[in-house]
């Protein structure tokens, strides 16, 4: 991917049927004026245009596309946004049938809204790929072209004739034969062609664990064809997809279905609607943070866009989800400094009809300023003034990694399906989040990485891989943690640890499947009773940390193994074995899980005590309630100071930046000051306001170019 020497930021501008030529310029110059760069125009395609006319229906977009020339503004056009009518169906050539179909056979036209239809229907399939190149070819010769946003918020379900021969295609292409498919499904089919959608799931949870593993691999399959479509047309634009927040957040996302690595791969960008403030449960900063960090965890590159963020309410009948300025200057720069290299507002201008009448915008009802624009505006100059080190800087390579395994969600989601009431089906993501909360409120960088970047050896010996309820476990997958282990590589697994084997057979070496024989223990049997352990460190200092859900029985196996820590009952509860240069742990609780339910706070203390044994190096400071992020350059950074706290402080900051003299630049104030460093840490004291963020630009240079200090 080519590196990006334009940090793209503005709006998108919604177009209605009674805007004049002269509203939509005064509004692209809006955006222009106040610094942004980039507009995404929805739709597209405009119907309601007088027929007659020689370029109907593009004749708008065309206009658009020749004032954003004139006035130097790059637009995204986007081709598939929430309203289909306006877009590649419009009501006049619309059929029922292209309508997605319900599990129980209706079609799904009696929403509120519909985002998407069935595009495995073969019509509609066909209208999309001609309506999406046509759309490149009236477009692709504007200098003033960015590119195409070819699916806002992917999404679709449909239990169909047309997705049912496709889906019975992807099984036979996975399984090869019948027989293999009915061993695995425990089914008696005589052909794949008697194979139907159902949730049959006694004997065998796998057809509903293969639907959820077809049902991702769709989007990409839908991707993969519609960018074909623009790119034989338009070949040199690059085309964004973009998913809600991170799938590694919303479970509520699962039956969307959402798989960002999916996505990102299929594109050219990779980018997320962000939403910080929905109600009734708006997200705490730790969630935003573990957005941000999956969205750019499933970039690979890193770099990710905002297609979307949050201006202001949803619609006038939601208050709660009011913005106000300094909440949207906080967003922005939280996206930043997670290697975010675009972002976009959604939207300029509130909504004058529809659902959402009166919601969102950076300007007001009548296009006057508010502070939200003020904001924007603010940050737009820091973006101009240092868009080299914001396009090119890049967020620094963390130690500990988290494993998120798409299948282990998928198990999981299935065995809970029928169990609810005892846990919720959330329990995989719940886990995830606890455990990132903790190391968030350590100050301690995380990335989240995949079983295939694990096989493909993609992690470092020195980092520190944390699993959490692994519930399946393949054999390559152990082989893989195998590898990075004895080579250097640290494990921690608490909760579930390979069950299960990819094709939902219980594993006979538990835990950990074929892993098992690292491990240096059996399972024997689970317990919900007297799940607090003590950490068994100094015996000075031996202290009692709160299990939760379960504890599993198990004994040692292995000289090897040392028992760091027991139930009360005295059974092994956290137990680490030393293999070649690497370590392993297994933790016989819920751990995170239990943070996430209960957030404890002696498990925060555990985990603390915990990574000062792992001798992981936390970024340090003297207050509690502030955050750092680091964006960095060759010698050089971009330090952001999030402080969370409803008071303003003056906090001290240790950073590993080497020996050398830095001239230390406040992004906002312009304020210039000096720092040296003789150790491997750079000692600053940094103001910060309340629930708010210090940006300060690192340059090292010569100890004769610092002046005084």
């Amino acid at each position: 991917m080519k590196s990006q020497s334009t940090f793209h930021y503005g709006a998108v501008f919604k177009v209605q049927r009674d805007h004049s030529r002269e509203h939509i310029r005064n509004q692209l110059n809006a955006m222009k004026e106040i610094g942004m760069n980039t507009a995404v125009i929805w739709p597209s395609v405009y119907w309601w245009e007088d027929q007659s006319l020689p370029r109907y229906p593009y004749n708008t977009g065309h206009y658009i596309l020749q004032v954003a020339e004139e006035i130097g503004l790059k637009i995204i056009m986007e081709l598939s946004g929430q309203i289909t009518s306006l877009e590649y169906a419009p009501d006049f050539a619309m059929k029922e049938e292209y309508f997605a179909v319900k599990y129980e056979g209706t079609y799904t036209n009696d929403f509120l809204y519909f985002g998407y239809l069935n595009y495995n229907h073969p019509e509609l399939s066909e209208i999309i790929r001609k309506q999406f190149a046509e759309t490149a070819r009236q477009y692709k010769q504007y200098t003033s072209l960015y590119g195409y946003d070819v699916w806002n918020e992917t999404m679709f379900e449909s239990y169909d004739v047309h997705t049912l021969q496709k889906y019975r295609r992807w099984l036979a292409n996975k399984y090869g034969s019948i027989e293999v498919l009915n061993n695995t499904w425990d089914r008696v089919y005589r052909s794949f062609d008697d194979v139907q959608f159902n949730r049959w799931m006694w004997s065998s949870v796998m057809p509903v664990v293969d639907y959820h593993r077809f049902h991702k691999e769709s989007i990409g399959m839908f991707l993969r064809e519609w960018v074909q479509a623009v790119k034989e047309i338009d070949p040199s634009h690059p085309i964004i997809a973009d998913n809600i927040h991170s799938m590694v957040t919303e479970d509520a996302s699962f039956n969307r279905p959402q798989d960002d690595w999916n996505v990102a791969e299929h594109v050219d960008e990779f980018g997320i609607s962000l939403y910080p403030k929905t109600t009734p449960n708006p997200m705490p900063p730790h969630k935003r943070w573990l957005v941000l960090t999956g969205s750019h965890s499933a970039s690979k590159t890193g770099r990710f866009w905002i297609s979307e963020l949050q201006t202001h309410i949803k619609h006038m009948y939601n208050p709660e989800s009011a913005v106000t300025a300094k909440e949207l200057e906080l967003w922005v720069w939280e996206a930043i400094s997670h290697g975010a290299k675009g972002l976009i507002y959604w939207k300029w201008d509130p909504f004058n009809t529809g659902l959402q009448t009166g919601g969102r915008g950076l300007v007001d009802y009548q296009g006057r300023s508010t502070p939200r624009l003020e904001a924007a505006t603010r940050i737009s100059n820091i973006l101009k003034m240092h868009e080299s080190a914001f396009t090119s800087y890049e967020p620094e390579k963390p130690r500990v990694v988290i494993l998120f395994d798409k299948d282990a969600h998928n198990f999981s989601k299935a065995y809970m399906a029928g169990y609810k009431p005892h846990a919720p089906d959330s329990i995989y993501l719940d886990s995830i989040s606890g455990l990132h909360q903790l190391l968030w409120m350590l100050n301690i960088p995380v990335k989240l990485v995949t079983p295939e970047d694990v096989k493909q050896g993609e992690l470092l010996p020195n980092q520190i891989l944390f699993m959490t309820n692994q519930v399946s476990m393949s054999d390559s997958l152990a082989e893989a943690i195998h590898r990075f282990v004895s080579s250097g590589g640290t494990v921690i697994a608490d909760g579930k640890m390979g069950e299960v084997e990819d094709n939902g057979i219980l594993h006979t070496q538990q835990p950990g499947g074929h892993l098992n024989d690292m491990l240096g223990c059996e399972f024997i049997d689970i317990d919900a009773e007297q799940l607090d352990f003590v950490w068994k460190g100094d015996p000075k200092d031996e202290a009692v940390y709160p299990g939760y859900f379960e504890r599993k029985t198990l004994t040692i196996t292995s000289d090897e193994v040392v028992v760091k820590g027991t139930f009360r009952d005295g059974a092994p509860a956290f137990l680490e074995r030393t293999i070649n240069k690497g370590r392993i742990y297994v933790i016989a609780t819920h751990l995170w899980y239990g943070y996430y339910k209960v957030r404890r706070p002696d498990t925060l203390a555990f985990m603390e005590r915990f990574v000062q044994e792992l001798g992981i190096q936390r970024l340090s400071m003297e207050h509690g309630n502030t955050r750092i992020k680091l964006l960095k350059g060759v010698g050089d950074a971009l330090l952001f100071v999030f402080h969370y706290g409803q008071t303003c402080e003056t906090v001290n900051i240790q950073l590993d930046m080497g020996e050398g003299s830095y001239r230390i630049e406040n992004v906002y104030s312009g304020e210039i000051s000096f720092a040296t460093s003789r150790t491997e840490q750079l000692n600053l004291n940094v103001a910060v306001e309340a629930n708010g963020v210090t940006i300060l630009k690192l340059n090292q240079v010569a100890d004769t170019m610092k002046g005084d200090e």
